[in-house]
């Protein structure tokens, strides 16, 4: 037994965790301890009158590494500038995902993961649609990526390149945010989500929450972990495998190495096209299989994280992070049939052009001769991601702190689209093009300033900060091959390379905005059970002005199990550089089953001002949320919260506007390319205010039982609805894509999980809830299609061969849920199932991993 009156001694060197461990042994304290190093004492949480803690002689080691400490429990570092302040202490909801939260998934992507254990995080799998194919879109709270602010160890986080044009979705079209998928899974020390406003904070994009990536910061040790997976129906191998290391820098210093290689395999969908089945019944040749295929992607990945920090005696210490990455996906587009059968005609690109065989194009050109039996394009994108940031601390250890950084990121994905050809150059074409390239830059420097004033006011010191930064984003188009927009001498017929033509010379270019922001905190315990804090920031744009967002927020405990929380803030979000200046065109399938020329239009630009578009201006929203806090001594903790958010002039890319012939008369006429061909346009405008109403709960149960035998049961339930709060609603949107905005994301979403350690086996099950939905139609007299609710079940089964090695086994959607189905239309176009579902396209998945510690 410990003599708890005599203070305890420890000499030689030890890890600061080593020494607290064996001073607070035998003890009613415990300790936790911030990304800072900041130890915080608290006294241990009374066990559950039902809970026998483990029997001596139990391996508690294997128990620490395999059953994480409570959640809510933890510090958090976002949502509040003061050291100390856990979960259930935040006067704001905030989760906190642990890396075995993530790997307990079975996902080796970020995105799908957040997808299952956050309720209120939605993120589809896009396939057939460009772009948006590789980068998803993700909403959080029924907003866009774009609302959503991603840092990575508190620091903002550079946006994709990716513009969201093509996500077939009204909620995400047109967004720009970051991509949530470039950083190793085995890098992350843990993930905060907070699930609010906090544009006051940290400035523009924080609209809908925030999401904070913290990276591993030990200086020993490490791990490689290995996962082995595939569908049900076959396809979609995948192999990853991930590597992470802790290496000393000097005494006073640390580096932390990440690594994570992923490949996988296209899935492919035995559905049929109909028109593609006729030609092969035929006897005609060259008929692709699958001639379309909405699976998932192929996939190949190289991702590295790292993270590491120096202190420069007692004060100062130096930090720096970043990443790299470099991956490539490719899809498939649609069929493009050669003859007509089963029900469809030949595509246009097939059609005989008057200019053939003249002195234009002497030769002979018949499509057949190259692809006999159609054409599916194969569309790839090769992206690489970069970010470094370095900065200075400050810490004088009792009432001052500081940091100065520079940020520098980066993101460029450049295309490759094959198999298909430039129909307007005839024999001329190549069967390959590079349409161009989309690079995303930016650079922020910033300085902030912390100061805890003591005083006797109030119960608590009072925390100031204060800081200022400079941002600026620059956003690059990149020219493609001349094949890939040229305008053929068959100029009656398609022109560019078909499915994504390529950027011409007066659409390329460089643009850029910039920034600076300054922003004043205020926080104190005013009595003991009574939080306040006050933020305020102002942020001018070179391009859009100026404006100050706000934040007030409160916390109130009732007693010692019972709180009271809630919110009120303001926010901002200036257009991003590609939302001004992005720019596409892409062959669409119309209601009659034919292909069409579509056209994003540049804002300010000759084209855009044909169809009245005007400029654009910042979006401004304003942020209600409160909620209970409820934690006991039996290890049950709730939380659960309301929120609302209302959006002021919503950045969106408009509904497809049909041109008439004098329109199309009036693009060629300016130069515009393909200008009598473009049959719709869309650009992006401010011209609806939306309202989001929901709430979230969250409630965990833990208890301990004999022979090392512990269960943790958690539910999470989120409801959402989002509205048009524009009168004129209808005037922007169809009809059907009125019903998208507001019933595409399913109002209900759950997660209920039930967590078994015995000894070293540990047991995962997971159910995850998808209320209904409506997806919008596309047949005349049927705006919407309904989807029923869905229930997904997991399992994971882990075993711990030493205190070294985990090996484990488990299956996503196990029942094999597969998508509702399409309309006819799109079932003749061998689309039967629905490629916009909330939960996937390829069903069932099983796999195997093995987990090395050192």
């Amino acid at each position: 037994m410990v003599d708890k009156t005599v203070p305890q001694e420890i000499y030689g060197n030890y890890t600061l965790e080593s020494v607290l461990d064996h001073l607070l042994a035998g003890s009613d304290l415990v300790y936790i301890m911030n990304a800072d190093d900041t130890v915080i004492l608290k006294e241990k949480t009374v066990a559950s009158p039902f809970a026998v803690q483990p029997e001596n002689g139990t391996d508690e080691s294997i128990i620490a590494k395999s059953f994480p400490p409570r959640r809510f429990d933890e510090i958090i570092t976002i949502g509040t500038r003061r050291s100390g302040r856990t979960i259930t202490d935040s006067a704001i909801p905030i989760d906190i995902l642990q890396p075995d939260m993530v790997t307990e998934t079975g996902y080796v992507d970020m995105t799908d993961a957040f997808r299952t254990l956050i309720p209120s995080f939605n993120a589809k799998r896009l396939s057939l649609n460009d772009g948006a194919s590789f980068v998803r879109p993700i909403t959080m709270r029924s907003s866009p990526a774009d609302h959503v602010l991603l840092l990575m160890n508190g620091k903002r986080r550079h946006r994709s390149a990716t513009v969201m044009i093509g996500t077939g979705h009204a909620t995400t079209s047109g967004s720009q945010g970051s991509d949530f998928n470039v950083i190793p899974l085995i890098a992350i020390k843990d993930i905060e989500i907070l699930r609010d406003g906090a544009s006051a904070l940290y400035g523009s994009d924080a609209i809908a929450g925030v999401v904070n990536m913290a990276l591993k910061d030990t200086a020993e040790g490490g791990e490689v972990a290995t996962h082995i997976g595939q569908y049900y129906q076959g396809g979609g191998l995948t192999f990853d495998t991930q590597a992470n290391m802790g290496v000393p820098v000097s005494d006073a210093g640390f580096l932390n190495l990440s690594v994570q290689y992923t490949r996988q395999e296209q899935t492919r969908s035995s559905d049929i096209h109909a028109g593609a089945q006729a030609l092969r019944e035929a006897g005609v040749s060259g008929v692709p299989w699958p001639a379309t295929n909405i699976g998932e992607p192929s996939y190949e990945a190289l991702k590295t994280a790292w993270n590491g920090g120096v202190r420069l005696g007692d004060q100062f210490s130096l930090y720096f992070f970043g990443n790299y990455m470099r991956s490539e996906s490719a899809i498939n587009f649609f069929y493009r049939q050669s003859l007509a059968g089963g029900g469809l005609g030949a595509h246009a690109a097939y059609a005989k052009s008057q200019y053939d065989g003249t002195a234009a194009h002497p030769e002979a050109f018949d499509l057949k001769t190259i692809y006999p039996g159609g054409f599916t394009p194969r569309f790839s994108g090769l992206q690489t991601d970069f970010s470094q940031v370095a900065g200075l601390k400050f810490d004088n250890g009792t009432s001052i702190q500081g940091d100065v950084s520079f940020r520098w990121g980066e993101n460029k994905v450049k295309y490759h689209l094959w198999n298909t050809i430039n129909p307007s150059m005839g024999s001329m074409s190549p069967t390959s093009f590079m349409p161009g390239s989309l690079h995303q830059r930016e650079y922020q420097i910033e300085a902030g300033v912390l100061y805890n004033l003591a005083q006797t006011v109030f119960f608590s010191d009072v925390t100031l900060s204060a800081g200022t930064s400079y941002r600026h984003e620059s956003y690059r188009i990149g020219e493609g091959d001349p094949a890939s927009y040229a305008i053929g001498p068959l100029r009656d017929l398609p022109v560019g390379s078909n499915g994504f033509q390529g950027y011409s010379p007066d659409i390329a270019g460089t643009f850029g905005t910039g920034s600076y922001s300054m922003y004043l905190d205020f926080e104190t315990d005013v009595t003991e059970g009574w939080s306040v804090a006050i933020a305020g920031r102002y942020e001018d744009y070179n391009v859009f002005g100026d404006n100050f967002s706000y934040r007030l927020t409160s916390r109130l405990e009732l007693n010692n199990s019972l709180a009271l929380r809630g919110a009120i803030s303001s926010g901002f979000r200036a257009p991003a550089v590609g939302q001004l200046f992005g720019t596409s065109q892409t062959s669409q399938m119309n209601l009659q089953g034919d292909f069409i020329l579509d056209a994003v239009l540049v804002l300010g630009s000759e084209a855009a001002r044909i169809f009245g578009a005007v400029p654009l201006k910042p979006e401004t929203s304003f942020n209600l949320s409160g909620g209970i806090v409820a934690q006991f001594d039996n290890g049950l903790t709730f939380t659960l919260d309301f929120y609302q958010i209302d959006v002021d002039d919503r950045l969106l890319l408009l509904d497809t506007i049909p041109t008439t012939a004098d329109q199309r008369e009036q693009l060629a006429a300016i130069g515009y390319p393909n200008g009598q061909d473009i049959q719709e346009v869309r650009f992006f405008q401010n011209k609806l205010d939306t309202r989001v109403r929901g709430a979230d709960m969250v409630t965990t149960y833990e208890v301990f039982w004999q022979n090392a035998h512990a269960t943790e049961i958690s539910f999470s339930l989120n409801y959402n609805q989002q509205i048009l709060r524009t009168e004129a609603a209808r005037q922007v949107f169809s009809e059907s894509k009125k019903y998208e905005f507001e019933e595409g994301i399913p109002h209900w979403n759950g997660n209920l999980s039930l967590t078994h350690q015995a000894g070293p086996v540990r047991l995962v099950t997971r159910a995850t809830y998808y209320g209904g939905w409506k997806r919008r139609g596309v047949v005349e007299g049927a705006p919407f299609l309904v989807r029923k609710p869905a229930v997904l079940l997991d399992f994971q089964a882990l075993y711990a061969l030493t205190d070294r090695m985990d090996i484990y086994m488990g299956g996503r959607n196990m029942l094999n849920k597969r998508p509702p189905l399409r309309e006819a239309l799109y079932d003749k176009h061998g689309v039967r199932s629905d490629n916009h579902s909330v939960y996937g396209v390829s069903g069932g998945y099983y796999y195997i991993g093995l987990n090395y510690f050192f």
